[in-house]
C-alpha cells in the first residue's frame, strides 16, 4: 500500500496558505454543571477489542480537505513528537481495517465535507465506523471533519448516508455568528468547560452535537462547539470551529485577541488518541 508515513522530525516550517483553503460546509444548556463521560482510561463499558495500535495518528488530506489546514495539523502534530501518517482518498480506500485500526487516532481536518463523503468509498467509510466503535480507534474532526462524523447510521452497519457517521446523532446544524447567514468567516468567542473562554476561528461550521455530559464548548448562543462521546470503544471528539488553525487565517477571518489556540486541539487530539475524555487544554 503506498501511503506516505510522516514521523515527528518532520520538517516544521512548511508553508501554509490561506487561499487555498476551502469552507467547512456540509455539502444551550450550563457548562458548569454537565457530567464528563467517564474519565477513567478508556470507557469500562466498552473495552478495546483486539486492537494491536502501532502508531500514533492517522491524518487524512484526502480529496475535499482544505489544503492548508491538514498542513497546520500535520505541523501541530509534529511538533508534539506523535507518530503518523498522512493519508489521502485513495490510499485510505485501499487501506484494510486492520490497517486503519493500527492508529490510536484518526484526524480529519476541515475543507468539504459532500466532498470527502464522495472521494470515499461505502466499504472505506463503513471500515473507518468499525475502526473507532470496535476496535477503540479515536476520532477528531474539525469543522467539516465534524460534520462527516455524526449520522444516525452510527450504531449499526449501514453506509450512511453522508459522512462516516462514527458517532451518533442527527447531520449537524450549520452555525452562523450573530445569525448572519451571509457570513463565511469570523472569529467566535467560545466558552470551555473551564469556564475560560477562547476567540476561536469559525469557516462555516457547524453546532456540535447536545451529547449528555460530553459538551466541552459552546459558542455564545449556548449551542455547542465542541463535544465528544464515546461511540462503542472509541472516543469522538469534534469541534465546528478551529482550535488548529494557523495564525495566517486570522487576516481573514477577523481580529483575534487570543492568538493561536492549538493547545485545544491539541488537547482533543490527546482525549481521543488516549481514550481519556477531555478535560481541558495541555500546558
Amino acid at each position: 500500500m503506498n501511503f506516505r508515513s510522516r514521523f515527528w522530525g518532520l520538517f516544521a516550517g512548511t508553508s501554509l496558505f490561506l487561499s487555498t483553503l476551502t469552507a467547512c460546509f456540509s455539502g444551550s444548556g450550563d457548562l458548569a454543571t454537565a457530567t464528563p463521560p467517564d474519565s477513567s482510561l478508556g470507557d469500562p463499558a466498552n473495552p478495546v477489542v483486539a486492537s494491536n495500535f502501532s502508531r500514533d495518528v492517522l491524518l487524512f488530506n484526502g480529496t475535499g480537505v482544505s489544503t492548508s489546514d491538514w498542513q497546520a495539523t500535520e505541523q501541530m502534530i509534529s511538533g508534539q513528537g506523535w507518530s503518523y501518517a498522512l493519508v489521502n482518498s485513495a490510499e485510505l480506500n485501499a487501506m484494510s481495517l486492520e490497517e486503519i485500526a493500527s492508529y490510536r487516532v484518526i484526524v480529519i481536518p476541515g475543507g468539504k465535507g459532500g466532498t470527502i463523503t464522495a472521494s470515499l468509498t461505502e466499504a472505506t467509510r463503513l471500515k473507518v465506523r468499525q475502526a473507532v466503535r470496535d476496535r477503540g480507534v479515536g476520532y477528531v474532526g474539525f469543522c467539516a471533519g465534524a460534520w462527516v462524523a455524526v449520522g444516525p447510521e452510527a450504531s449499526g452497519d449501514q453506509v450512511a448516508s453522508y459522512g462516516l457517521a462514527v458517532a451518533p446523532g442527527a447531520i449537524l446544524p450549520s452555525y452562523y455568528p450573530g445569525g448572519d447567514t451571509s457570513q463565511t468567516a469570523a472569529i467566535v468567542p467560545v466558552t470551555l468547560s473551564s469556564g475560560e473562554t477562547r476567540q476561536l476561528v469559525w469557516w462555516g461550521g457547524p453546532s456540535t452535537p447536545e451529547w449528555a455530559g460530553g459538551v466541552i464548548g459552546r459558542y455564545v448562543t449556548g449551542e455547542p462547539a465542541i463535544s465528544q462521546t464515546w461511540s462503542g470503544a472509541g472516543l469522538v471528539v469534534i469541534s465546528g470551529p478551529h482550535p488548529e488553525a494557523p495564525q495566517s487565517w486570522r487576516s481573514t477571518a477577523g481580529f483575534d485577541s487570543d492568538g493561536l489556540d492549538q493547545d485545544l486541539a491539541v488537547a482533543m487530539i490527546h482525549a481521543a488518541m488516549n481514550r481519556q475524555p477531555y478535560t481541558g487544554p495541555l500546558h
